[in-house]
């Protein structure tokens, strides 16, 4: 059926804009090793997958059935390193929370997000170090709100090494009225089939009318690429709106075509929440842990990711907890004024897979969202992190150390 909450962008912004989240201090610490550097560090990737749009711990690792995480949490975690209590020291918003899973640091804090971050990012930091092109280094994201993920305004970085930004397609206001209308104009009839007739039809016509964003497109090769991906897109017929499911196919098309040593993809369609709908956030969910499997099954089978790939797939933050009076699901707090950033909202978790990764263990002490980053260009071998501190994992029983 048609997903209202990949079609209406707008409303779906408007709705995220009223949920929010509590300033926290920056992390200033920086951590070992997990394991040594590996020999070949150069050859290294690094695949982040944000479990983006505010999930639960409850509706993933928490919940003891794992029922909307089942490939995650049966194929995936017993092959990897689970941190279960990631904290989200910043501010509860999408933009400031990817952003500083991409830096280090917390990011944002004015909430100005047409800025490029602050710290300069794991893409410009390899892009440099390794002397790439634009098309190694990628970021698919699911709003505009994170257009500027990809470069910083750090002194020597920005621009010249930015990553390639790709975000979903957006349809005109008149068009998402029709659709609106086609829909109630179905489902007053009271057919199930016309209903699913109608939704057949929007989804055509959604596609049909969808529009790109190319700006954070780096190249004339890098915008040609990314035109025939979403031209073939809107052919199909028997696909789905959903604009999660348009970035992650994109994504698997670039590892296969570009090889990049540093892809970003932030999924976030699990913010449909807001609408109030359960039944809608857990089928995210779950649509979310089937596309992050397709993600891993490409690291794990294509020749130039198999065994020199560093996954990480966390969330950007949580959602808040069940209290009386109202489903706590629905939002992440108010960020403008700080208010309201519960253990839900702040305690989220982290998978680390690849040939470094301890297989089936989970650590259960705190660590920061800004830990990623670290985490991240130590497998790629990068000790230059732009200024600043970095926060980095450690090795030993703990899996988390103290530089001095």
């Amino acid at each position: 059926m048609l997903r209202q909450c990949s079609i209406s962008r707008r409303g779906f912004l408007r709705a995220a804009a009223g949920a929010g989240a509590a300033l926290g201090t920056a992390c200033a610490k920086q951590w070992h090793s997990v394991a040594g550097e590996s020999a070949s560090a150069q050859e290294q990737k690094l695949l982040l997958v944000i479990f983006g749009g505010g999930t639960r711990t409850s509706e993933s690792i928490g919940d003891p059935r794992h029922r909307y995480i089942p490939r995650l949490w049966k194929e995936m975690v017993p092959r990897g390193t689970l941190w279960t209590n990631v904290r989200v020291e910043g501010r509860v918003v999408h933009p400031n929370s990817t952003g500083s899973i991409l830096t280090g640091h917390w990011e944002w804090d004015d909430l100005d997000w047409e800025r490029p971050v602050k710290h300069p990012t794991v893409f410009e930091l390899c892009r440099r170090s390794r002397g790439l092109p634009d098309t190694a280094a990628w970021a698919f994201v699911y709003a505009s709100i994170l257009a500027q993920v990809g470069h910083s305004s750090a002194a020597g970085y920005g621009a010249a090494w930015a990553a390639n930004v790709i975000q979903p397609p957006t349809i005109p206001r008149a068009v998402g009225e029709e659709i609106g209308r086609r829909m109630q104009a179905a489902a007053a009839g009271g057919s199930p089939e016309a209903e699913l007739a109608a939704a057949a039809e929007c989804a055509s016509l959604a596609r049909a009318a969808g529009r790109v964003e190319t700006s954070g497109l780096r190249s004339r090769r890098a915008r040609e690429w990314f035109d025939a991906q979403f031209r073939h897109w809107q052919q199909q017929t028997e696909r789905t709106t959903s604009h999660d499911a348009l970035l992650v196919e994109c994504g698997l098309n670039c590892m296969r075509d570009f090889a990049p040593d540093v892809m970003a993809v932030a999924l976030g369609e699990i913010d449909c929440a807001h609408y109030g709908s359960w039944s809608r956030y857990v089928e995210a969910i779950r649509r979310t842990d089937e596309l992050t499997w397709r993600l891993w099954r490409a690291a794990e089978e294509l020749p130039a990711y198999r065994g020199r790939t560093l996954m990480l797939v966390l969330p950007d933050h949580g959602r808040e907890m069940e209290r009386p009076g109202g489903a706590g699901f629905l939002h992440h707090s108010d960020f403008y004024t700080g208010s309201g950033a519960d253990e839900g909202c702040r305690r989220v978790w982290m998978l680390a897979l690849g040939p470094d990764m301890a297989a089936g263990r989970t650590l259960d002490h705190a660590l920061p969202l800004t830990a990623a980053a670290g985490l991240g260009l130590q497998a790629l071998g990068i000790e230059d992190h732009g200024g600043g501190k970095s926060p980095r994992i450690a090795s030993g029983g703990s899996g988390i150390g103290e530089q001095g």
